[in-house]
């Protein structure tokens, strides 16, 4: 099961969310893109509340400078956001491919 959390907005709770899903399902934790890593990363919050062994965290896709979204923040910092850099890095670490590439991940 892969899930993906989102919301508009920041501090509107999708790294709490986020760290009680983790904790709860004892998933993996793998967030593609992060933006404001100024401010510090999601994932280290995140592995920061949660107290089981098995989860594991894996890095991000990219790492952007400014806490923005994502595409302003990747055009201050000179990065162009790849959606099959994303997609192959999901595969990857899901073992789910999907079956056309119009499908949404």
């Amino acid at each position: 099961m892969n899930l993906f959390i989102t919301g508009i907005g920041t501090n509107v709770g999708k790294t709490v969310v986020s760290a009680v899903l983790t904790e709860a399902l004892q998933a993996d934790y793998w967030k593609p893109i992060q933006s404001g890593v100024v401010e510090g990363k999601d994932s280290d919050t995140v592995k920061s509340l949660i107290t089981n062994s098995k989860s594991v965290f894996h890095a991000e896709t990219y790492l952007l400078q400014e806490p923005l979204s994502p595409h302003f923040a990747a055009k201050l910092d000179g990065v162009e956001i790849e959606l099959s850099k994303i997609y192959n890095q999901f595969v990857r670490l899901s073992g789910v491919e999907a079956k056309s590439t119009n499908q949404v991940i």
